[in-house]
């Protein structure tokens, strides 16, 4: 028997509670996969009812993503605490179960603003990096976790910029996948190989209402499906079960945590 078998994992993690969520939810259950959904009480864009988050927590995590989708950087430490604070609350109360992970509207936050998500109450963030099969890393306290591909059509110069954040060698040597590659399907192909290469984690994430405007679905499905072949090899997990692992979790110096991690520097 491989000892390395089922070490590697894969999980995806949606943004923003559209309806269409469903839509998502319908098709990880078709290919026995799990995830994590961020949802927000309100926001610019249609968000589920409470009947339907409710009903959507019987199967999936449920993270927290603020009360109004709101970009934390933009707030006063006070402000962004009430946001923080508020969307773990209210989502505990709806869904009766614990509330531990917590996802940046848009990816943005500021380094300074990690230990306000601790003393929210969540045990881990999930950051908008992109291009990283790593184990999440703990930081302040908090279990800070990356994705490895997001279910859009980015650039080449969108995957660079994203990059050039980190100052990291990983991402570093992932990138030229990401300039060469004919799509994002095949980048999330290749890095899913990687991943399981080295046993390390593939993250996928998104936001349904933004698969619906681009026409992905056929190819979020595909991607789907190619990691659902994979479940041999690796485990299925939430957002929320891979710092159930804390003997994989990395403490990184903070100077090199605030190039990893914080879009936006204090």
């Amino acid at each position: 028997m491989n000892p390395l078998k089922n070490n590697c994992r894969i999980t995806t993690s949606w943004d923003d509670g559209h309806p269409l969520d469903f839509r998502v939810a319908e098709l990880l259950t078709k290919y026995k996969l799990t995830g994590t959904f961020y949802v927000p009480r309100s926001s610019q864009k249609p968000v589920m009812n409470r009947s339907q988050v409710h009903e959507l927590s019987k199967t999936f995590e449920i993270g927290g993503h603020t009360l109004e989708h709101v970009a934390i950087d933009t707030l006063s430490d006070v402000e962004a605490l009430v946001q923080l604070a508020g969307s773990r609350e209210w989502l505990e109360q709806l869904t009766g179960s614990p509330c531990r992970v917590f996802c940046f509207p848009s990816g943005k936050f500021r380094r300074r603003q990690l230990p306000l998500v601790r003393q929210a109450g969540y045990k881990a963030v999930r950051t908008v990096e992109l291009l990283s099969t790593a184990n999440p890393q703990r930081i302040d306290g908090l279990c800070v976790i990356p994705t490895t591909i997001q279910a859009f059509p980015h650039s080449a110069s969108a995957y660079a910029r994203n990059a050039a954040k980190r100052f990291s060698i990983a991402h570093f040597i992932s990138l030229p996948a990401a300039i060469q590659s004919k799509g994002w399907t095949f980048l999330a192909e290749e890095m899913l190989r990687r991943a399981m290469e080295n046993c390390g984690i593939f993250h996928l994430w998104g936001h349904s209402w933004e698969i619906e405007e681009q026409g992905e679905w056929e190819n979020v499905e595909a991607v789907l499906r190619t990691m659902s072949s994979f479940r041999e090899r690796s485990k299925s997990v939430t957002n929320g079960e891979l710092f159930g692992h804390p003997s994989q979790l990395i403490s990184q110096e903070p100077a090199t945590a605030r190039a990893a991690c914080a879009e936006r520097p204090t």
